[in-house]
Formats: C-alpha cells, structure tokens, sequence
C-alpha cells in the first residue's frame, strides 16, 4: 500500500443561523462548480483528506475546491474556492526489483564471539577451484 501525505481543509463557519452543513466540491485541474464531484458534509468547518471524505479519490494533478453552506431546505450559498497545486497521488513503483547470486563470498563474524576468537585463529578463505587469484590495481 502506497503512502500519501494527508490534507487538511478547513474555512471560517457562515455566519447564517439556519445553516445545517456544508457542501464539498472538487474538479482535477480546476474549473469547479455546482456540476462538481462533491460531497455533503456535517456542520464542520475542517477536514482530512482522504480520510473524512471517502468520496474523494485522489488524482494526478492539481484540484480546485469549493465549499458550499447548506441550510435546513437544501439551499446551498455561493461557493467559496481554493486552487490547490498539491498533488494526490503517488508516484508508480520501482520495477524489475531482483536479486542474483554472485561468485564472491564475504566472511561474517558474530559480534558477540568476535572477542572470544584468537586473532590468529581468523584466516582469509582459500579461492575456489573454478576462480582466479584477485588482482589489486594501482593507478598511478
């Protein structure tokens, strides 16, 4: 599972006594309207997003979002804006992840009987039959 950082929304209540909640609008790329994907929400002035609307599906792309107030009949106010250049989405995963096994070996010691092992006891391993010594290069 991907990870996204979370957005939070949040705008000033109406001021309007028979407001019951809010209207969520949002369009990819901008140019949102009533004709909007949207969402109706409580009477909150703040949210979380993805989280508190599960309606929203993140998109590649900047959204614009608009907020509605609603009252008791379904009235809904002018929308207020917000262009947001953020991004939800995640990058496509990493391809082609693998794993080979090589020739080469290396000597792992535990670190807990590392001291408890006379130096003289510790040797380089012998090469393998099929390999050739190893040659170190100088540059000069």
């Amino acid at each position: 599972m991907a990870k996204m950082k979370k957005r939070r929304l949040s705008w000033k209540a109406s001021n309007s006594s028979q407001v019951v909640g809010y209207k969520l609008y949002w369009s990819v790329g901008g140019g949102v309207g009533y004709h909007s994907s949207c969402v109706r929400l409580n009477n909150v002035t703040e949210i979380v997003l993805p989280d508190d609307v599960a309606a929203f599906t993140p998109a590649n792309g900047a959204i614009e979002f608009g907020i509605t107030a609603i009252d008791e009949l379904g009235n809904e106010s002018d929308m207020a804006t917000l262009f947001a250049p953020y991004q939800f989405s995640v990058p496509e995963a990493p391809q082609g992840l693998k794993m080979e096994t090589m020739k080469e070996f290396v000597s792992i010691q535990d670190p807990e009987t590392a001291s408890q092992v006379p130096e003289a006891e510790v040797s380089a391993p012998e090469p393998d039959e099929d390999e050739s010594p190893v040659r170190k290069l100088q540059f000069v």
